[in-house]
């Protein structure tokens, strides 16, 4: 979306009211399986699969995954409504299934539905922003310790988060996982698509490195994808540290791994053995819908891409994860593209992470 476009869109969704003169919607009770977006036990598209040759293991795996999705709410209030009839459980659901189902041949899968921070959160000029995602973390952090407690048993497990649930996932580790025996047990977290300032990483986790290799453990792993050259037109964004709230130059070196290579230098790569990209497809859902309020009802599929080839690499001045080659070319004829491929930050890389995770869940256990 152009600069104009986005503007209009904020116009549209900006919340009525304040943060502080909001009536919020209620706290979700995590004890009650209705507001879990997933579970072993939940049929849904955490379980959905590319091609039928591919294994699908829903439950009794011996590592749990705890997801935190992206944002998917564009209503003119902070904080999101958890009722599944309206679309931004319908988004949740997608992500669902061109996200995390690159875990359902080697994890438990549980993923919370929370009250997201609304999209306008990231362009407020003052606070109400972060209050809101101060609001959503609430949930996000009640939802991990009653997985703990209730679901995961001292399983080793997973962290993955994308966008907004990467934002929460980074306060979450740096905060309640570091420093602690899930420490631990954490095997590694996915954080993508939301910058890691590499000036702020070491004040996030002093204890926890970044991933330098495809076997690493007990690290993080990162990236945020763009085409080759594309600049993010948004100048600053809301970051946590443990000292508080930041706003952060968007154009600064972040941390990345290429996820081609499980490295972090600035090498193409061209596609491996393991690599498949995926798309949500359904004959009758406009993808780029913003402003739907309702679930659409709408079926949907996972597909592989009908062009899988592409070259990734590092940018060494700025640390995305830059793409080009014949899918790319492909993609930029996408309504609205701009050259900024954060919501296909896993999609494009889905069978490579497939195949990380049983690595270093591999790696994990000959330790």
């Amino acid at each position: 979306m152009d600069d104009e476009k986005i503007d209009k869109l904020l116009e549209y969704i900006k919340p009525v009211n304040s943060f502080a003169n909001t009536n919020h919607p209620l706290p979700p009770n995590y004890s009650n399986l209705e507001n879990w977006a997933a579970y072993p036990d939940k049929d849904g598209q955490q379980f959905y699969l590319p091609h039928s040759s591919l294994n699908l293991n829903k439950n009794n795996n011996d590592v749990d995954v705890f997801y935190i999705h992206p944002t998917g709410f564009f209503e003119k209030t902070w904080n999101s409504f958890m009722e599944k009839d309206r679309a931004a459980y319908e988004r949740t659901e997608m992500m669902l299934g061109n996200q995390v189902s690159a875990f359902n041949d080697s994890c438990n899968i549980y993923a919370p539905e929370y009250r997201q921070a609304t999209y306008y959160s990231y362009f407020a000029k003052n606070s109400d922003g972060m209050s809101a995602h101060d609001l959503a973390f609430e949930d996000v952090l009640n939802s991990f310790n009653y997985f703990i407690e209730n679901f995961n048993n001292n399983k080793p497990f997973i962290i993955l988060g994308h966008s907004q649930g990467a934002l929460h996932a980074q306060r979450l580790i740096s905060k309640f996982v570091q420093g602690t025996q899930l420490q631990d047990r954490m095997i590694c977290a996915y954080v993508i698509g939301y910058i890691i300032p590499e000036i702020l990483y070491d004040e996030l986790f002093p204890s926890i490195p970044m991933s330098s290799s495809p076997l690493d453990t007990n690290c993080i792993v990162s990236w945020s994808t763009v085409v080759e050259g594309y600049k993010r037109q948004r100048v600053r964004t809301i970051f946590w540290t443990p000292s508080g709230w930041t706003m952060q130059k968007m154009d600064q070196k972040i941390y990345s791994t290429n996820p081609f290579s499980w490295l972090n230098n600035n090498d193409w790569y061209d596609p491996p053995k393991c690599h498949s990209a995926v798309i949500t497809k359904s004959p009758n859902f406009d993808f780029a819908d913003r402003l739907s309020i309702k679930h659409s009802g709408a079926k949907k599929s996972l597909k592989y891409s009908s062009i899988q080839d592409f070259s990734v690499s590092v940018n060494d001045e700025n640390g995305l994860l830059e793409a080009k080659g014949p899918l790319v070319e492909r993609m930029k004829k996408i309504r609205y593209f701009t050259g900024d491929l954060h919501s296909y930050d896993i999609m494009l890389f889905w069978g490579c992470l497939r195949q990380n995770i049983k690595d270093r869940i591999n790696a994990f256990d000959a330790i």
